[in-house]
């Protein structure tokens, strides 16, 4: 048998070959076509638990297939529920891999229900509710909207009547938000004086309009189609109730639509900050922080503002272009998947052969995204390769976890690891004395590397350790 080094060096010399190679093999290769094929159909929680060969194919790529028989844990992992007390079982889990899991098979829910009216147990707050707006149903608020665009009509036939110029329009702020909105200009700023605002609407707008019966009646036709247009995303939250796979072809197509429709209404990042569905839609294509929706309004506003002309958004192509590139950020969560079931595979058929080659090859993923000694030693695996390259005896692993972490921080800087000369080289100290743990027969290489006067490079060490199991 080869050393665990060369085994291990022999898969990562080219690892994206390796990785091609594992993907190519039939089984492998099934499986992913299906996953493929299939993932986008799933809609509800119920649909992913309850399709046995993508469940299992999606706890793989997570490294938990030791869990995937407990669907009924993995349900309120991925529900992301709170319990009675308000505690969210997922972000209490310690093991990180649940969270990932949670985070890439989104079924947790979005926005508020239309159909619910916004209830407290709390006296005070909810006469607050009933004193800032009236509770409606939503055909109700319906009504209400539909209501408020014929009376904007009239308002409109009703002005026909005058000698309307362009200083009316601008002293007038119900006819200037009706003028505005019909013809695509963002409403009014503070800011912007009254020869500003006039430059504007004349740019968009003729005043001869309200004296010419066919124009008007054209312009009232498109005040009616821009209103009804954006009816449902303006009067409807867009809501996606838990148990829904956000990520599906369908959820996909209803949330891109509901952009689309409310886009003509968003001027400023603080417009797309009040919808957390705009905001979900516009943090994904601009590949902001994952943490963006729970900060600040306005730093989350300063976020989008930074990376995105919202005005731009009133432009079809630009419109399609951010649609177009959140449709593929979600489509790349896919992808990812099927590469980390490409990986564990790789990994655990490595293992197959020898376990030293699979605890390595984890390790040289999962270390440098590690970021203190508690979180190898949270990880059986990583805890197992950092305990054996640092020599430690087996009742270290007995000791207190405060202990442990102060002894492996003694020993060597845990962000080092992000530096992967010094990563390689952590590994290469660990295929050693891998196989001298598993290897009952005196190890030159061990010795040497144990001698506080050695200044052998490790490579030598390998070579050494090569000459003892009879390769070069």
């Amino acid at each position: 048998m080869l050393s665990t080094f060369t085994d291990y060096r022999s898969i990562t010399a080219n690892l994206q070959k390796s990785l091609s190679r594992t993907a190519s093999e039939p089984a492998s290769k099934n499986e992913i076509k299906y996953f493929q094929d299939h993932i986008g159909q799933v809609k509800t929680v119920d649909d992913f638990l309850g399709n046995t060969r993508l469940y299992t194919f999606a706890m793989k790529a997570f490294g938990l297939d030791d869990m995937i028989y407990a669907k009924g844990f993995m349900r309120k992992v991925l529900l992301g529920e709170a319990d009675a007390n308000g505690r969210v079982l997922v972000t209490r889990l310690q093991d990180e891999r649940y969270r990932d899991f949670a985070a890439a098979f989104n079924f947790r829910t979005l926005g508020d229900d239309p159909n619910r009216v916004e209830r407290s147990d709390d006296p005070e707050i909810q006469d607050i509710l009933d004193k800032m707006a009236p509770k409606q149903t939503l055909a109700q608020k319906r009504a209400t909207y539909d209501t408020q665009t014929q009376s904007s009509i009239q308002y409109l036939q009703d002005m026909s009547v005058l000698s309307i110029d362009l200083d009316d329009i601008v002293k007038d702020s119900k006819l200037s938000q009706i003028v505005r909105m019909t013809v695509g200009l963002p409403p009014a700023s503070e800011y912007d004086d009254v020869s500003t605002q006039k430059e504007q609407i004349q740019s968009k707008f003729d005043p001869d309009t309200f004296q010419d019966a066919y124009k008007l009646s054209t312009f009232i036709g498109k005040f009616i189609e821009v209103r009804y247009a954006g009816r449902n995303s303006v009067v409807d939250p867009y809501f996606r109730p838990a148990g829904t796979y956000a990520d599906s072809d369908a959820e996909l197509e209803k949330q891109t639509e509901y952009f689309r429709d409310k886009a003509s209404a968003v001027h400023t990042a603080q417009d797309i900050v009040a919808d957390p569905a705009l905001t979900d839609v516009v943090v994904t294509a601009l590949g902001l922080p994952a943490d963006t929706s729970a900060r600040r309004s306005d730093e989350q506003a300063k976020l989008i503002g930074q990376k995105l002309d919202v005005a731009s958004l009133q432009d079809p192509k630009k419109l399609s272009q951010i649609l177009g590139r959140f449709k593929d950020a979600r489509h790349a969560s896919r992808a990812a998947t099927v590469d980390a079931y490409v990986q564990k595979t790789l990994e655990s058929e490595a293992g197959n052969e020898n376990e030293g080659v699979r605890l390595a090859l984890y390790f040289r993923r999962k270390a440098p995204t590690v970021t203190s000694a508690y979180g190898f030693l949270a990880d059986p695996a990583l805890a197992e390769v950092v305990r054996t390259t640092l020599g430690l005896p087996p009742e270290a692993a007995k000791s207190s976890i405060d202990g442990q972490a102060n002894l492996i921080n003694r020993k060597f800087s845990v962000a080092s690891l992000k530096d992967p000369v010094k990563l390689d080289q952590f590994i290469k100290r660990f295929t050693i004395l891998w196989d001298a743990k598993n290897d009952t027969a005196s190890t030159p290489a061990l010795s040497l590397l144990n001698s506080s006067s050695s200044g052998l490079d490790p490579d030598v060490l390998l070579k050494l350790q090569g000459i003892r199991q009879g390769g070069r």
